[in-house]
């Protein structure tokens, strides 16, 4: 009985485990190839973590250059490609610095699950000068904690900025 139980769970370990492999060859999205192309932007107008901006807000990319493969233009120079602002982290006391992440990106040719790229710029970090400064000035009483006010750099993305993200053409 013993033999027959363990024939039994031995046959159900190798059915299930070749379920699994077929699984694994039929997802959506097939990561073995890594063929890229290049997608080169820039904004149209200029965004900062200084003036207002909001998550979710759309903003527009300008194609610097065409996009070809396999003898298709994907995107022209100068096409106009919406996206969103993804999350906006502002400046943080202790020179922590703003960031701006931005996604979504929307080409009328491709999928989204055929691009991978998301941007993110960061102000200055003016941590790496604050920390020690504050520990310097510990040694008299509540001066190292004036550096609690110094706060890190704003997030700005500019017109003359490239940005790259990257097509999978073989990706579904």
């Amino acid at each position: 009985m013993n033999k027959k139980l363990f024939l039994f769970l031995i046959i159900t370990l190798i059915f299930i485990f070749n379920s699994e492999i077929v699984r694994a060859n039929n997802l959506e999205y097939d990561y073995s190839s890594t063929e890229a192309i290049p997608i080169h932007l820039a904004i149209t107008s200029e965004i900062s973590t200084k003036n207002p901006i909001n998550d979710g807000q759309s903003v527009e990319f300008r194609v610097l250059n065409d996009v070809n493969y396999e003898g298709k233009t994907i995107a022209k120079q100068g096409d106009i490609v919406p996206a969103k602002i993804a999350t906006i982290v502002t400046a943080g006391m202790n020179g922590f610095p703003a960031e701006i992440f931005i996604d979504d990106f929307q080409f009328p040719n491709i999928k989204n699950s055929q691009l991978m790229g998301e941007y993110n710029k960061k102000g200055q970090n003016r941590c790496l000068w604050v920390y020690p400064l504050k520990w310097s000035l510990t040694l008299i009483p509540f001066v190292g904690s004036l550096t609690n006010f110094i706060m890190g750099g704003n997030a700005k993305i500019q017109p003359d900025e490239m940005i790259t993200i990257y097509y999978y053409p073989k990706w579904k």
